[in-house]
Parts: C-alpha cells; structure tokens; sequence
C-alpha cells in the first residue's frame, strides 16, 4: 500500500481533482491510509446540480452549448469533491458525442448528465446500455438509422471497436450480427428528439455474435444482448486478428483500464504496468463492471505512486483552465474562453471525432500552447479590469481573494512624495499564496530576475505596471501545465 504523505496525496488530487487545493490536502493528510483518502475523493455527490439554461434561446443551441460547458467547468472548479466532474469527462472523451452533430444541447445535457450521476457509482453495463438509447448518442452515430430494411453500422462497429473491446478482437461477421441486434432503436421522425423502440424497424432473426446467440428474446432487448455477451461469457473468434479464443470480458477489462489508465495515470509509456493491469482487471470483472472498485484498484495501486507516474502526464486543456479557474477565483464564464480552448484542441462538448482525444503529446505544440498563454494573459488583464483604476485600485485573487492594492505593485507618486512599491520577493509570495500554486524554487528565482530586469529599466521604456507579469508568469508556469 502507497504511504499516507504530501507528494502522494498532491499526485493524487492532482490527478482526481486537477488542482491539490491546500485544504483538500490537509484534510487527506489527517487520514489513516491512502485507502482512505482515496475513498474520500470518490465519495462524490450523487446528484450533481444540472446545467440551467434560464435565460438562453431555447433556439440557440451554440449558447446553449456554451452555458453547458461553463456550468461543467464550474464545478470541476468548485465542487466539495469533484472527482465525479473529471470522470465524466473521461466517460465524454471515450462514448463521445458531439454537439454539432446531435444539434441539441439540451440531449447534450442528458448525456452528460449520465456521465456526472454514474460515472464512478455506476456499472459500465448499465452506463452502455443507457447512453445507447440517448438521443445524442443514436443521432451521433445514426443508429437512429438503422433498420432492418437499411442496416447502419457505425454504432455496432464503434461499440466493439472504440468502447469496449478494440480493434482486431472480433470479426466482420459480428458487426453484422451485432448491427442486426440493435435495429429499430430510434425517434418517432427525424425532427422530434425522443426515444422510440419501434419493432417493426427490427430484425429478428437470432444472430450468431462473438461465439454466442443473441437477438433471440424480446426484440427491444436484442442490443442489450451484446453488451452482456462482450462483458460476460463472449469468446473473441478464430477470424479475429488478435486475442483469438480469449474471453471477451477480460481483453474488454484490460482495453477500459488502458483508456482509464492514460488518462489519470501516465501516457507516455502507451502501456499499463502488469501490476496495476491485472489489478484493474480482477477488479472490473470481479465487481461484474463494477465501476468504483475498478477505478480504486487503480488509485490505491502502488504504481499509480511511482515516478514514471508523477512524470508521465501533460495536463490536458481542460485541467489547465480548470486549474486557473481555481487558481483567479474566477468563473468559467469569465475565464474559460470557450473560443481558446478550441485552438488548444480541447473544446467541451466538441470532440474531435468519434475517437475522442488523445493522451499527452497531443496537446503539446506551438499552436496549443499558445492558446494556453493567450488564456494567462486574458485572465492576468481579467483579474484587473474595474477595480484597477486610481490610487485606490485594487485586485482580489483567488477563491480566498488575496488582495493587491495598485500602489502596492506600481508604488505611487502624490504631493510629491513617492511610496515604494512592494519589494519583488513579496510580490511573488503573495501572488503565489492567492493563486494557492507551489512553484520549484528555480521558477520563483527566474520570476524575480525578470522582475529585477523590469524595475533597472527606465520608467519611460518600462513602465512599473509591468511588474504584473509575474502573475502572467505564474499562470503560465510549468507547474500549470503538468497533471
């Protein structure tokens, strides 16, 4: 077991909740054991509040859209404990939908909404089988289109292929049984957005699927077959190109821990430890997909604490703002930039294809990170507008608002005497206690010399004020930028 200490529960926080708030890491710290602080971090609220959109046209799905990501990121940044936020997010990388496509921020919603309500309490069967009748997800990859008449088999193939087995573990065959399983799911016409099983659309004809028969009950019920079979007594066949005579159940369990392990744990090995592999997989089998005791195989693991861990993920645009909501105090509204994080290649509810996004190097280059210090800079002259003007202005950071009086930063001239601004080490530390970051030693002393650079300038080259680049700097920091 993981020793119960600082640089372990930050990792933990840091990968569970974004950002290791300092109270949050006082109160893991007070724990028995990482058994505990990692039960505490998942005991999640089991009802998060749901996105309103009082006051948006109801016709205007990309405000709409805009309020519903804002709302997301808001609690991922104020939530008690907002684990259940950040697994959503997962679950939205890995059964994606995308607004653009579905055309309905309100089936959006709902989909998210499952993620947030049963991303870690929940059963991956049950999460499958449920977002597979969603509105957004039969419009998104046209099983709403899929007929006897008129097969459509972009969902079956993705299901295999992308949510649960991978590539290469079954066969042509099975995504046309598995196709023919789950015609007839769709909506009364193509202008309502309800759910409606209509079994005349059905094909009823059992279906020979992954070594097992399917499709040979209730009709409504023939897609739901599937799932059971992948995550129950399936075999990958003979024809497959990999795995062939495994149990389906446990090249599933080791194709979800991979996606859950690069995503929390470390990318850039592209692998999963053997250790923690199997046990992810005991977990998620034994619990029969239970969601929560796979998840906490993961975090009580003692790889999950290992160095390669620590150093093996670039936090993903959606953790950065995340974590400069945290660190400015700032709503997502005021400081998401919604606009921005497309250019980083990480917009809330717009992935990039059915795929979703990719783990680590995918973010790092010239154009996303400089989206990333475009978001720094909006939210430095953010933290200043209407409260930085005259003698008396002022700025609060953070959720605890630390607050900077302009004098303190410029210093000031009146009636002919000049009060000294505050000397730059100051300045640094109280910038760093608002933002609640630790920064390493050598960024503190980079900051300050550029401080020092500024201030042996004349004040006619560069003005004073400029002193508040050590804010930019923080929030650009490295520290910023690793999970």
């Amino acid at each position: 077991m993981p020793d119960l200490n600082e640089e372990n529960v930050r990792h933990l926080l840091r990968r569970t909740e974004v950002v290791d708030r300092p109270e949050r890491v006082a109160e893991l710290l007070a724990l028995g054991s990482i058994s505990q602080a990692v039960d505490d971090v998942m005991a999640i609220d089991a009802n998060p509040p749901s996105a309103s959109f009082s006051g948006v046209d109801a016709d205007s799905n990309w405000r709409l859209g805009i309020r519903l990501s804002e709302h997301w990121m808001d609690q991922m940044a104020s939530a008690a404990r907002p684990f259940g936020e950040r697994m959503a997010f997962f679950w939205h990388g890995h059964i994606c939908s995308e607004l653009g496509k579905v055309g309905s921020a309100i089936e959006m919603r709902r989909q998210i909404d499952l993620f947030r309500s049963t991303g870690v309490n929940g059963n991956i069967s049950t999460l499958m089988k449920t977002m597979a009748i969603q509105v957004a997800m039969l419009k998104y990859l046209d099983n709403d289109q899929n007929r006897a008449s008129s097969p459509n088999q972009n969902f079956a193939r993705e299901l295999m292929e992308l949510f649960l087995l991978g590539v290469g573990n079954y066969t042509e065959a099975d995504v046309e049984a598995a196709t023919a399983a789950w015609t007839g799911h769709g909506r009364p016409r193509w202008d309502v957005d309800t759910y409606r099983f209509d079994p005349d659309q059905h094909e009823n004809a059992p279906q020979q699927f992954l070594g097992r028969t399917v499709n040979n009950g209730s009709p409504a019920q023939g897609g739901n077959q599937t799932i059971d079979v992948i995550l129950g007594n399936g075999i990958v066949p003979a024809g497959a190109e990999i795995n062939r005579g495994a149990a389906t159940r446990d090249v599933a369990a080791d194709f979800l821990s991979k996606k859950l392990w690069q995503e929390f744990g470390e990318a850039a090995s592209r692998g999963v430890p053997s250790g923690v592999a199997g046990a992810m997989r005991s977990a998620l089998v034994g619990s029969n997909f239970g969601i929560r005791p796979w998840v906490a195989a993961m975090l009580n693991h003692d790889d999950f604490y290992s160095a390669a861990t620590k150093g093996g993920l670039v936090r993903q645009p959606i953790d950065y703002v995340v974590a400069l909501l945290v660190a400015t105090g700032l709503r997502a509204e005021d400081g998401a930039q919604t606009w921005l994080m497309e250019r980083t290649g990480q917009r809330p509810l717009y992935p990039p294809n059915v795929s979703g996004w990719k783990p680590n190097g995918y973010w790092v280059n010239a154009s996303a990170m400089g989206a990333r210090q475009e978001m720094a800079n909006g939210l430095q002259w953010r933290l200043q507008r209407d409260t930085w003007e005259g003698e008396n202005g002022y700025m609060d950071i953070g959720r605890d608002s630390v607050r900077i009086t302009k004098t303190e930063v410029n210093g000031l001239w009146k009636n002919g005497t000049y009060t000294e601004p505050m000397p730059r080490d100051q300045l640094v530390d109280r910038l760093t206690l608002g933002l609640q970051l630790n920064v390493t030693s050598d960024v503190r002393t980079r900051i300050l010399d550029h401080l020092a650079y500024l201030d042996s300038r004349p004040v006619d080259d560069v003005g004073p004020w400029q002193r508040l680049d050590a804010l930019f700097l923080l929030l650009s920091a490295p520290e910023m930028h690793i999970a």
